[in-house]
């Protein structure tokens, strides 16, 4: 997804030299058609996505799973009908899956991966790896990719629960496109899931320019629990507040107060986004420690105004350790 940045900057940049915020430059956005978005969002890409070659991939073959039950991590894949499954994960632990998003690889979760390790004991960490099918133009894989990885990832925990492994144990972690495949993963598995941990899930072709549905996108009714962390709103990140708990850094709009304008050339502009983007994984990793807590203040609005009562309204932490 990083990439994807450069192209948003180009058509936002004269709005973001003007000073506006995310919520203005979401006015932006919106005026493109589906297409018109998918091929600009294309155009940028170097080198350029693949548009052709989908069906001579072969999902059991291209999309990988790799598990540890152990910290230092000993990873080792898991087959989709793998025999040996109960040696590669314990039963009696809970299991993490982390799923990157466009045009990035499982390697983006390094620091996820070992900071989860390290401060959450006793647990199977998996590792999603769909990067084959993540190298096609943003629209094939907001379409087709990303139900199609849903559906293998709903088969592995299909296999999972008939061997009696307890579903509401299991936990998603999706970064940009990688939250809407843990939503459509939830919807298969109705009212069975756990948890989904949405970073900044992708909003292009999800929630703008046109909010396509909560059949179709992530949504608060996919998992027992959903938190929804929101750094780029209708930019590269969802628009609408969809969780159970939705977290907004910066009212969760670009840009968030870390990623700051050097030089304000385009180069600079495109960093700054990214930076927003990514900021959902940062707040997210930074809160594994026990001892770093970020706390959200949750609000209402009274007549267009905002209403942030802490004697009435609670707060709650970011990340695993919320109250929910």
């Amino acid at each position: 997804m990083s990439k994807v940045v450069n192209l948003l900057v180009a058509f936002l940049c004269c709005t973001a030299f003007s000073g506006a915020r995310g919520d203005k430059l979401a006015d932006v956005v919106l005026t493109f058609s589906e297409s018109a978005l998918a091929s600009l969002l294309d155009s940028y890409i170097d080198p350029p996505p693949r548009k052709t070659g989908f069906e001579t991939l072969v999902p059991q073959q291209n999309i990988r799973l790799y598990c540890t039950k152990t910290s230092p991590p000993q990873f080792q894949e898991v087959f989709f009908n793998d025999v040996d499954l109960t040696k590669k994960i314990n039963f009696t632990l809970p299991l993490t899956i982390a799923i990157h998003g466009w045009r990035d690889s499982s390697q983006v979760f390094n620091n996820l991966t070992a900071r989860y390790l390290k401060f959450v004991n006793n647990t199977n960490y998996c590792l999603l790896d769909w990067r084959a099918y993540a190298e096609f133009g943003y629209q094939i894989t907001a379409r087709r990719s990303v139900p199609l990885v849903a559906q293998q990832l709903f088969a592995f925990l299909q296999m999972i629960s008939v061997l009696y492994f307890p579903l509401e144990r299991v936990s998603l972690i999706g970064f940009s496109m990688g939250g809407q495949i843990a939503g459509l993963t939830g919807k298969l598995l109705p009212g069975r899931l756990g948890t989904i941990y949405a970073l900044d899930p992708a909003g292009p072709l999800f929630s703008h320019p046109i909010d396509i549905g909560p059949t179709r996108r992530l949504d608060a009714s996919d998992a027992k629990y959903v938190q929804v962390i929101y750094t780029s709103r209708y930019t590269v990140g969802f628009g609408k507040l969809v969780g159970t708990q939705n977290f907004l850094s910066n009212d969760g709009y670009h840009p968030q107060p870390p990623c700051k304008s050097q030089g304000g050339t385009l180069n600079d502009l495109a960093n700054v986004l990214r930076c927003s983007h990514q900021f959902a994984v940062r707040l997210f990793v930074d809160t594994l420690d026990p001892a770093n807590e970020i706390y959200g203040q949750k609000c209402v609005s009274v007549l267009g105004s905002r209403v942030c009562w802490s004697a009435i309204y609670p707060k709650d932490r970011l990340g695993i350790y919320a109250k929910r």
